[in-house]
C-alpha cells in the first residue's frame, strides 16, 4: 500500500501533465486547472439539519482538481433551534470527473458548464458531534457527502457557489437498538459561498534538481 500511493500520484501527475499540454494548445477544458498543482478553496454558508439553519465552512485542498482532503464545520451560532450545536468532520474529497473527461476529450464547454460538471464530489470522513445539553463526542461518527459547485467566472480561480448534502452516522448508530431517521443522525445540506485558487507547489517534484 505504501508503495502503491507514491506511485499512484505519479501516474496522476503524468498523466495530468500530458492532458495539460494538449488542452493549453487547443483550449479545450483545462480553464486554468494545470497553473498549479495545488487548490485550495474555502467556503462559507448556511446549514440547515434537524432543528433549524445554522453556520456551515469549509476548507478544502486537493492536488491536481482531482483529490485531497477536507475540513467541514457547522454552528448554530447561538439559536435555540438546531439540535447540534458544533460540529466537525473532516477526511477525503475526490473529483474524479476531470481526468476521466479530461481523456475522452469530454470538455468542449461552455467553461462554466464543465466546470459545474467536474466539480462532482465524493466525500468521506470522521465526524465529531456536540449537540444540544450535551459535550462533545468522545468517539467519532462517520460521514458520507456529495457536493457540487457552481463556478461565476470560466476559470477554476475564482468565486462559486456551493451546495453540499451529507449524511451522517453517530457511534450510537452502530450499536444495537431502534433504527434512527436520517434527520436524528445527524444529516445536513449546506450553502456556501466560496473562493477557488489555483498554486503552483510542485508538491511532487519538491526535491528534484534541475540537471544542468
Amino acid at each position: 500500500m505504501r508503495r502503491a500511493l507514491p506511485a499512484g500520484l505519479v501516474a496522476v501527475a503524468l498523466l495530468s501533465a500530458s492532458f495539460g499540454a494538449h488542452a493549453q494548445t487547443t483550449g479545450d477544458g483545462v480553464y486554468g486547472r494545470f497553473d498549479g498543482d495545488l487548490e485550495l478553496r474555502a467556503q462559507a454558508g448556511a446549514a440547515f439539519a434537524s432543528g433549524g439553519p445554522g453556520l456551515a465552512a469549509q476548507v478544502s485542498a486537493l492536488y491536481f482538481a482531482t483529490a485531497g482532503i477536507y475540513v467541514h464545520y457547522t454552528d448554530a451560532c447561538g439559536s435555540g433551534a438546531p439540535r447540534v450545536l458544533h460540529s466537525i468532520a473532516t477526511g477525503i474529497h475526490l473529483e474524479p470527473l476531470f481526468l476521466m473527461r479530461g481523456g475522452v476529450n469530454g470538455e468542449r464547454g461552455p467553461a462554466v458548464w464543465d466546470l459545474f460538471i467536474d466539480s462532482l464530489a465524493f466525500e468521506l470522513g470522521a465526524v465529531w458531534s456536540a449537540p444540544r445539553g450535551a459535550s462533545w463526542d468522545e468517539r467519532p461518527g462517520m460521514e458520507a457527502a456529495l457536493s457540487l459547485a457552481l463556478p461565476f467566472v470560466p476559470r477554476a480561480t475564482g468565486p462559486f457557489l456551493g451546495l453540499r448534502g451529507a449524511l451522517r452516522w453517530r457511534p450510537v448508530d452502530f450499536a444495537p437498538g431502534p433504527p434512527s431517521t436520517i434527520a436524528d443522525r445527524g444529516a445536513v445540506l449546506s450553502l456556501t459561498l466560496g473562493w477557488r485558487q489555483i498554486l503552483r507547489t510542485h508538491l511532487i517534484d519538491a526535491g528534484d534538481r534541475v540537471v544542468r
